[in-house]
């Protein structure tokens, strides 16, 4: 008989969480830092975040594969960068095949701005208090193999890739300094970076990331029916809700992802199955390691894992309960963490219990009410390039 646990997951996470249920939270992600400039900044990453003219052909924005009808993401299993044409799921490539697709899935946006965000860790330097200024955000983790840190180096790092933003239209050491010439050539962007960061200061690509990090900071989804039953609000979760959080805490979901964010935000082998689409594996960290998501809106961001290959919740239920390695490059013997040999199934993925049909029903349902739908769904009408907001994003 599976044992319950000593510690329930409303116990390990932090009381602290009732004060991201205040409204203001939004407001204070976008001036975080109470620079003068910042939510100037924040407008303009908007912008940017919207603009075509920051990819090589002039087609696809950052908002392209992270757009707000699917929650900051693109519902796609893999993304489909420059070249194509239409949005999400629909989106086709009009490359002939020059432009591959993107290997990894793409990541909502939302909530970002926590990220590494670890509230049960003893050793954090402050306390969370909801907002962006008790989270690290020189080290935030970013991308699903960790490869760079902070959101202002993420920001960068699509306009180089061949498959995301740059095309063929320029050499990758070329990207970010021809985009920041593009931007030096729109006066109505001369005079918005100047609002943002003062008078006089030149474009230039630590200010560019910085507008677009500025931005993706405020996009913030932590007001959902869970953080209202957190907050005292007892009728917020139904009674199959309720079900669902004792038994995700119960078969071991927690180990990885626990916590305000219900993340570790750590590098784990799950032996998950190649792409059939890509021509070689993708090994991750160089491991076949990939981050822990967040679980934040889970229900909106299908499909799932790093590469997704798996439709549904269900789906993902399905494969822990299975408990196996489905990639030849990951032994299934448990290991918690190697750096030397072959790569192994992480140790958490094998103490997932096992699980009845009613419980995954349950755990799902509980996942449900971890969704907050009211964040920041805004277009621009208008982006200072002139190009579509979005790129080509309507199919003809």
């Amino acid at each position: 008989m599976r044992q319950r646990s000593a510690v329930p997951l409303l116990l390990l996470i932090s009381v602290t969480v009732a004060v991201l249920l205040a409204r203001h939270i939004v407001t204070q992600a976008r001036d975080s830092s109470g620079a003068p400039g910042s939510e100037a900044r924040a407008e303009l990453g908007r912008l940017l975040f919207w603009d075509p003219i920051l990819s090589g052909h002039k087609d696809i924005a950052c908002a392209t594969c992270h757009h707000p009808d699917f929650a900051y993401a693109d519902g796609r299993d893999l993304s489909r960068g420059t070249r194509g044409v239409g949005l999400g799921p629909a989106r086709v490539d009009t490359s002939n095949g020059q432009i591959p697709v993107a290997k990894r899935n793409s990541p909502t946006v939302l909530n970002t701005a926590f990220n590494g965000l670890d509230d049960d860790d003893g050793r954090r330097a402050r306390p969370f208090d909801g907002t962006v200024a008790s989270v690290d955000q020189v080290s935030a983790p970013m991308f699903w193999d960790n490869r760079v840190r902070s959101l202002e180096a993420q920001a960068l790092e699509p306009i180089k890739a061949l498959e995301e933003m740059r095309g063929t239209a320029y050499r990758e050491d070329a990207a970010v300094e021809t985009v920041v010439l593009r931007l030096r050539g729109i006066p109505e962007y001369a005079t918005l970076f100047q609002r943002a960061f003062g008078a006089g200061t030149p474009i230039d690509a630590p200010q560019l990331a910085q507008a677009i990090a500025a931005f993706e900071r405020t996009l913030v989804a932590m007001e959902s029916p869970f953080d209202r039953f957190r907050a005292g609000d007892r009728n917020a979760l139904t009674p199959q809700q309720q079900r669902g959080l004792e038994t995700f805490d119960e078969v071991g979901c927690d180990r990885c992802h626990d916590g305000v964010m219900f993340s570790d935000f750590d590098l784990n082998a799950e032996g998950v199955r190649e792409h059939p689409l890509l021509p070689e594996p993708d090994v991750g960290d160089g491991r076949f390691r990939f981050r822990t998501p967040s679980l934040r809106n889970v229900a909106l961001t299908a499909p799932y894992m790093h590469n997704g290959t798996l439709t549904t919740l269900e789906d993902v239920l399905r494969y822990y309960d299975n408990g196996r390695s489905e990639n030849p490059n990951v032994s299934g013997a448990g290991s918690r963490r190697r750096d030397d040999g072959p790569a192994r199934l992480d140790r958490n993925f094998l103490r997932v219990d096992d699980m009845s049909k009613r419980e995954m029903q349950d755990i799902i349902a509980f996942l449900e009410s971890l969704t907050d739908s009211s964040f920041d769904r805004t277009i621009p009408a208008r982006v200072p390039s002139g190009l579509p907001p979005g790129g080509l994003i309507q199919s003809h």
